[in-house]
């Protein structure tokens, strides 16, 4: 079974949705599913090519906007992103070493998500479920 590339995601949500992911940033924790009100409606975990922080090509699980027209536009995932991988439409990431960088500092200073919120059990769960599954360091390669 062929395995969409990230970029393949990324422009079905900037065409169809009011938020986009850059996935090479994307930590795979699930955070932003967490913290969205609507995730049942909005939310689904699918299987992608993309690298972890630009290491390991490979394919990897990673949260995408199975129905964007169920989203309220509250960016309450937003907000919950520790890598600033998910984002307005309006607002891409540019610079991802730098969002990235960016991101990891300021998630301390984070009153409602913060690193408390990451670092909780089940996300740290949901990390590695979603990077690193069947041992070989990918998933279905």
């Amino acid at each position: 079974m062929e395995v969409p590339d990230w970029k393949d995601y990324y422009e079905r949500m900037k065409d169809t949705s009011p938020l986009v992911i850059h996935y090479p940033i994307c930590g795979g924790g699930d955070e932003c599913i967490s913290a969205c009100p609507f995730s049942e409606e909005i939310w689904e975990v699918v299987p992608m090519r993309v690298s972890l922080f630009g290491v390991g090509y490979r394919v990897r699980l990673r949260p995408f906007m199975k129905n964007p027209e169920a989203c309220r536009r509250c960016y309450i995932c937003v907000q919950a992103c520790p890598t600033g991988a998910l984002r307005p439409a309006e607002s891409p990431v540019r610079h991802p070493a730098l969002t990235f960088i960016k991101s990891a500092l300021a998630l301390p200073f984070k009153k409602r998500y913060g690193l408390s919120f990451v670092f909780r059990k089940e996300h740290v769960e949901r990390f590695k479920r979603n990077n690193f599954l069947g041992g070989d360091g990918g998933v279905g390669d």
